[in-house]
């Protein structure tokens, strides 16, 4: 089965799920029949072309990390990106372009865009899915087309592949976690004698830092995430700017030492819980007990504790994930298309 893939956005996340595939490309094929091509990219920084018998991803990459055009891996692309993606001959459309806190988005635009050209959508963009969830939902499964999303929270852990395709039944009651490992790697260095200015720039280094780095900083990024998980899998209709929140941007050395003093941990935890019939979240910045389920999670590591009415407490923990796991994410997500479970 031949999978013509549109990438829309060739930065850190796309590119590391290039090679993904390109290491994966035999397996693909002997074990799950799919002979997966790009045949187009679409960027804002290096320009968009496509190939219709597969773009070379190896000399894209090479152009890409150099900061080049990729104009000579095919031919060149113009116009909206929303146009450009609705007509592309092309299978999947894999979204990746970075989060915007607003409802009008242009990741929005590329979803329905492909959605409405008879594309499947899998994407790694928080935004369109917390504002729009609803909408893209119903309107892929309108069209019985793909729509998934694992790459949103918690990079490849599966977090929507288990709470809607494998715990069916269950009702979430409430949940806390870790969620933004930028944050996270952050605070760990400082609580190791490094500066805030250290772990911002290893986190840049490494590639976790958002392309605006406020997203991560003041919180947003784990506000998204938040209202993400809350919308989705407890029935919220949450928007992030609605949401109390706090970053790391703010915090004092002082702060660091009174929580060690008091042998606690600081941690960004994001929070979603039931009030009534509503659902709330809330980001903060606290000083956590070392007995608590989230004090031990360190550097890029992420955690999910979630409440249940059947499980009672479950905790999903990712251990200091990479680029790869977020680009294995996608990956996941292209697999289940292939053996047709549309979404989660």
């Amino acid at each position: 089965m031949r999978c013509r893939i549109l990438l829309v956005g060739f930065g850190n996340v796309g590119r590391e799920f290039a090679r993904l595939l390109l290491e994966r490309r035999s397996e693909l094929a002997k074990i799950h029949g799919l002979d997966a091509a790009v045949v187009g990219i679409i960027t804002g920084r290096h320009g968009s072309v496509e190939r219709a018998r597969g773009i070379d991803l190896r000399k894209a990459l090479r152009l890409a990390d150099a900061g080049a055009s990729l104009e000579s891996c095919g031919r060149g692309v113009h116009g909206r990106s929303a146009e450009c993606i609705r007509r592309a001959r092309a299978d999947v459309m894999i979204e990746i372009t970075p989060l915007r806190i607003a409802p009008r988005q242009i990741g929005v635009d590329h979803i329905v865009a492909a959605l409405s050209g008879g594309k499947h959508v899998i994407t790694a963009n928080k935004g369109p899915v917390v504002y729009h969830y609803r909408r893209l939902k119903e309107m892929a499964r309108t069209q019985g087309l793909g729509f998934r999303y694992e790459g949103t929270v918690m990079d490849g852990a599966p977090v929507f592949n288990l709470f809607q395709e494998t715990l069916r039944g269950i009702r979430i009651l409430s949940f806390e976690g870790i969620l933004n490992s930028t944050t996270n790697l952050i605070l760990s260095m400082i609580e190791a004698g490094r500066t805030y200015e250290d772990g911002v720039k290893s986190a840049r280094h490494m590639g976790l830092l958002e392309t605006d780095p406020a997203m991560d900083l003041e919180g947003w990024d784990a506000t998204v995430k938040a209202c993400l998980l809350a919308n989705v899998l407890m029935g919220g209709r949450l928007r992030p700017e609605q949401v109390p929140r706090e970053g790391i941007a703010s915090l004092t050395s002082k702060r660091i030492e009174a929580a060690r003093s008091a042998r606690k941990r600081m941690k960004l935890i994001a929070r979603g819980w039931r009030e009534g019939r509503s659902v709330k979240a809330s980001v903060s910045l606290e000083a956590v007990a070392l007995d608590h389920p989230l004090a031990s999670v360190d550097g890029t590591s992420s955690s999910l504790v979630v409440r249940t009415d059947m499980l009672r407490e479950l905790q999903i923990i990712e251990r200091q994930p990479a680029l790869r796991q977020t680009a294995y994410a996608l990956y996941s997500d292209l697999l289940a298309i292939r053996d047709g479970r549309l979404s989660p």
